[in-house]
């Protein structure tokens, strides 16, 4: 019979952040009033879920099926193994900033609320409302929050499928096939945050497609 053996975690989690005071030049941006800079942290993902799992086809000697194969079919077609890692991870917290530096001392802000940005089916086209910002009066901060709308999660199967053949004294070549985001889901990138821009709202990119490789190794 086939082995078959797996492993599972999963966590939930908040990571949450009152030091993006600084800009990339270290730089700590004046006269903001409390708490305006605390909220969800860039790194903050809420659902983090992994299953690894390992099938050890039962085909060939010794196994379920076809296991009076002769020795050298047994060699192209007994021995394989079969192999997936499925992992999901909630998206990234994003913020919506208005352009330009409007507080009048070098500084920009968010845009203010004034509506609900979430929509009933996100899409590439359209992930949040833009309706729902708007641009604050000049020298004034806008109220929406830090995080205020949540980018795509991703969503990625790597599947592997591999055997070893045995050579003698300890020696064995090994032959993989793997496939990465076998799937071939679509994992959206991050929609235009920054308001009034032409992408505002929309998403232009996308992690990788599917990739599948080949490989022989010989371990002696």
């Amino acid at each position: 019979m086939g082995c078959f053996s797996f492993t599972g975690s999963y966590s939930l989690s908040k990571d949450t952040s009152d030091s993006v005071a600084a800009d990339e030049t270290g730089r700590l941006q004046p006269f903001v009033p409390g708490g305006y800079l605390s909220g969800r942290s860039a790194n903050d993902r809420r659902h983090m879920l992994w299953v690894n799992a390992v099938y050890e086809l039962p085909f060939g000697r010794g196994k379920r099926f076809l296991s009076d194969l002769p020795p050298v079919a047994d060699a192209f077609l007994g021995g394989w193994q079969l192999s997936g890692i499925n992992s999901f991870i909630s998206g990234a917290p994003l913020s919506v900033s208005v352009p330009g530096a409007t507080l009048g001392n070098g500084w920009g802000t968010r845009a203010s609320l004034v509506g609900d940005p979430n929509v009933s089916s996100p899409s590439a086209a359209q992930w949040f409302d833009p309706a729902a910002f708007a641009a604050p009066p000049q020298f004034e901060y806008g109220d929406s929050p830090i995080g205020v709308v949540e980018g795509p999660a991703a969503h990625i199967l790597d599947l592997g499928l591999m055997k070893n053949l045995s050579i003698g004294g300890g020696r064995y070549v090994q032959i993989r096939a793997e496939a990465y985001n076998a799937l071939n889901k679509v994992n959206l990138g991050n929609p235009g945050t920054t308001l009034g821009t032409a992408n505002f709202g929309r998403i232009l990119s996308a992690g990788g497609a599917r990739t599948m490789q080949f490989g022989v190794k010989v371990v002696f």
